[in-house]
């Protein structure tokens, strides 16, 4: 039998709105994770800053920091200083590491309108510490944008007259109007000229630096070059007055010239014997020319003891200096023969030494074998001959040597 009551239903509507909802939630937690990453709030950064004249009129933040072509960072912010503009950078922690202390950077532009960006370039074969976090590194150089220039013309063309501008321009183009050929050849060859130039550029610049330093001293003589002139004016003003002594003294000094060419001809070989005569003696006083300092050095210092000896008294006294000395041998034959073999001076050539004191020691002595030394005579002993020989002759004595 069939039951009246309505059967119950299970059906229940999905709930499509919370879906959505959490669906627009996810959708929008991933757009904004992705813009968080894209700014680069989950990625580790290291601070730098760069130093530079100025930034640049399209230098934004947020713009690149490239390491040799590659984007490593960004600029986080732009500050105004005193002398110029201090870029704050964020580099990445990954490729901070790269950078060393001798970093340099550039501003540069992608094109003549484009943006700028921060190139950071390292030396090639650097071997500097790495770079420091916050460290200030300073820029070399800026590029000029087209607003610059345009800002340049503007300002150059409002200090022109437009009218003479035209007369100027319209008389260029008629001058170069169905001279096209004549310029484009004009044009290659001055190319052609700069090319060969431009190898020697440095070359010429340092000329030019040389030529600058010349300059100046030159420009620091002038004055004595103009008073040297001057004198010289003088100087040509008396020769000009004595013309006539001056031709008679050099027609003197010609016939003299001619005598004397008369008697150097006559007693040429008489002139060129005595020149080969001279040359031992020459010889001899170039072997001794070290000591001739010491000679009149010497001969000075000999005169101040002169005054101290006798000479600077009041010339009834003498100072001396005597004692009593051992005496030497009689002369004998042939112990006692003239022997030349004298050295003295630096390292046993002639020469001098310096002024003997008493704080020289040891002190520098000659080595003088005439052959009147005493073979082996180191202490006093009794000489020859004897005071017996002396008394009673040879008798006693022995036979005196010869």
């Amino acid at each position: 039998m069939l039951s009246t009551r309505s059967a119950k239903s299970h059906y229940h509507p999905p709930p499509l709105k919370t879906k959505g909802a959490a669906l627009v939630l996810g959708l929008a937690a991933i757009l904004f994770g992705c813009l968080l990453s894209f700014n680069g709030a989950f990625t580790s950064t290291v601070p730098l800053t760069v130093v530079s004249d100025r930034s640049g009129l399209v230098m934004d933040q947020g713009a690149k920091v490239q390491l040799n072509g590659v984007q490593i960072g960004k600029v986080r912010e732009i500050d105004h200083v005193a002398d110029g503009a201090s870029l704050q950078l964020d580099i990445d922690e990954q490729w901070f590491g790269l950078l060393t202390a001798d970093t340099v950077a550039e501003i540069k532009a992608t094109t003549a309108f484009g943006s700028k960006y921060v190139a950071l370039e390292i030396p090639d074969g650097s071997s500097a510490e790495p770079l420091a976090a916050g460290h200030e590194v300073r820029s070399r150089n800026v590029t000029t944008e087209i607003n610059t220039v345009f800002e340049n013309l503007t300002s150059v063309t409002e200090h022109v007259d437009a009218a003479k501008l035209n007369a100027t321009l319209g008389a260029v183009a008629t001058g170069l109007r169905g001279r096209g050929n004549q310029l484009g050849t004009t044009i290659t060859d001055a190319n052609t000229f700069l090319a060969a130039v431009d190898p020697t550029l440095p070359t010429l610049a340092n000329d030019w630096r040389d030529a600058a330093i010349t300059a100046n001293t030159y420009a620091e003589a002038v004055p004595d070059f103009m008073a040297l002139l001057g004198n010289a004016s003088v100087t040509s003003d008396t020769l000009v007055a004595e013309e006539k002594p001056l031709e008679s003294t050099l027609q003197a000094f010609r016939t003299m010239g001619d005598e004397g060419f008369g008697i150097a001809s006559e007693n040429e070989k008489s002139f060129l014997d005595a020149m080969r005569l001279f040359v031992p003696t020459t010889a001899l006083l170039a072997e001794y020319s070290p000591e001739y300092a010491c000679l009149f050095q010497q001969a000075a210092t000999t005169a101040e003891a002169e005054q101290r000896f006798g000479a600077g008294n009041t010339g009834y006294s003498l100072e001396l200096d005597a004692g009593i000395m051992p005496g030497d041998d009689n002369y004998t034959y042939p112990e006692n023969l003239p022997i030349v073999q004298g050295r003295g001076g630096p390292g046993g050539a002639p020469g001098c030494y310096p002024e003997i004191t008493k704080d020289m020691f040891p002190t520098p002595h000659l080595v003088v074998d005439g052959g009147a030394n005493i073979a082996n005579a180191t202490a006093p002993r009794a000489g020859s001959p004897s005071f017996v020989e002396y008394l009673f002759g040879t008798t006693i004595g022995g036979v005196t040597p010869r």
